[in-house]
């Protein structure tokens, strides 16, 4: 699997884009829509799905124009689906789903605390983790649908799943390596 980091909007979220054989998803695209285009263009393959951890504007907000330019379905966790603005989710996502990418899957993890519908996607030896874990803290659980408690239920949950060089791709900052 490839995958791409593209950082946008001014909150310097990451959106990633995911390539197996031909197919790709494009993560959490929060903005910039142009520079994920020619990123995109760039690396070639077919769009398959546009994905989002949550559904926050800083990684919704090039949904709409991706999904129209691609005519390909948005995936998002059925508990952020009602928090959606000017978005419709085509796909609610549900823990334990598998998102298919050519011949690789990532699995749906629930991870909810920075929102009620917060997901991860794990796949072989790597997880992308929106805004739930960064390389030196977790996401905020002060905005609507957050809530605190259940981050720290989330967090050890993933540190459960998380194993020693399992690479982390999370929503802001940079990728890091699990350590033993």
């Amino acid at each position: 699997m490839e995958i791409t980091r593209v950082t946008v909007t001014d909150l310097k979220s990451n959106c990633y884009i995911v390539k197996a054989n031909d197919e790709i998803a494009v993560i959490d695209p929060g903005g910039d829509v142009e520079k994920i285009l020619q990123k995109l263009d760039q690396i070639g393959g077919t769009v398959k799905c546009i994905i989002a951890t949550h559904y926050h504007f800083d990684h919704t907000g090039a949904v709409k124009p991706l999904v129209e330019h691609f005519h390909v379905p948005f995936l998002i966790h059925e508990n952020d689906v009602p928090f959606l603005d000017n978005l419709t989710a085509d796909l609610a996502l549900a823990e334990g789903d598998d998102v298919s990418i050519g011949d690789e899957a990532l699995q749906v993890l629930h991870t909810p605390g920075h929102s009620s519908g917060s997901i991860c996607l794990l796949g072989d030896g790597f997880i992308f983790t929106g805004d739930t874990l960064f390389q030196f803290s977790y996401g905020r659980t002060d905005f609507p649908g957050g809530d605190e408690d259940q981050m720290q239920s989330s967090l050890r949950r993933l540190h459960e799943i998380l194993s020693p060089g399992m690479i982390v791709y999370p929503g802001h900052g940079l990728p890091f390596t699990v350590k033993a």
